[in-house]
């Protein structure tokens, strides 16, 4: 049924690719037989279209489950918007959920006490966790925070939930100060976390919170998200450019 110049495994994968347009986050695809069967093509074929296709971050494979549409949200980061992942997933259309992994006392690596602006004195609560999205694992964060935060931070932070909810809770202000956003080889640690096969590069963020109120460092951490679940946006806008704007529309 597959006729033409590319290689049969990528006209197929270009064919369900527009199918996939039209489908929705989490839905299923039919199994390798079924479609090998529907386009006339081997076994071999149709897997090679899968694969392409995961490469493309299109769909996401669970071994015993099947193949399913990947969910894509549009994870925004800007200056204006909240620090908070729970609530960019919700914005993105998403319903997000945190577990702990671990929760620890530490002395800080010096870029980490540098980051946090801590004496040689001071400790940190570490924080291991992984982030799920409509109950499939989506990222994974490795943060830390000054332990004087509050009495019994560890034991606060230690259960789960979002850190931002946290905060505030506590009288703080979070507001990001810096992210940086590249793309990453995982560790094996990590690509275990986020239930990878193999090492596939993921999106990598590094980033600072601070209190809105008085600048002080609250969390200096990072991250390491699926593709195949956030595309990562990035918003900047000229606030003098803004300012003027509304300036503008007010004499008018």
């Amino acid at each position: 049924m597959l006729n033409g110049t590319v290689p049969n495994y990528l006209a197929l994968a270009d064919l369900l690719e527009i199918s996939i347009a039209t489908m929705n986050g989490g839905d299923r695809l039919p199994s390798e037989n079924e479609l090998a069967t529907l386009h006339g093509v081997s076994r071999v074929t149709t897997r090679a279209a899968l694969q392409e296709l995961e490469r493309r971050h299109l769909v996401r494979r669970s071994k015993g489950s099947g193949t399913f549409v990947a969910l894509r949200l549009v994870f925004t980061i800007g200056p204006d918007l909240s620090p908070s992942w729970s609530q960019a997933v919700r914005r993105a259309g998403g319903e997000p959920s945190v577990k702990s992994v671990d929760a620890v006392l530490v002395q800080p690596d010096p870029e980490t006490r540098e980051r946090l602006e801590l004496g040689t004195r001071d400790k940190v609560v570490r924080l291991r966790r992984v982030g799920l999205v409509n109950g499939l694992v989506a990222n994974t964060t490795l943060t830390c925070l000054p332990a004087d935060l509050a009495p019994g931070f560890r034991d606060l932070v230690a259960t789960g939930g979002s850190l931002h909810t946290i905060l505030t809770s506590l009288g703080y202000h979070p507001q990001r100060e810096w992210t940086r956003v590249d793309m990453q080889v995982p560790g094996m640690e990590i690509a275990t976390d986020l239930e990878l096969e193999g090492r596939p590069r993921v999106w990598g963020l590094t980033s600072l919170v601070v209190d809105g109120r008085d600048g002080r460092p609250l969390e200096y951490g990072r991250g390491w998200s699926r593709p195949d679940v956030f595309d990562m946006r990035m918003e900047y806008q000229n606030r003098r450019r803004a300012h003027r704007a509304g300036a503008s529309e007010k004499r008018s």
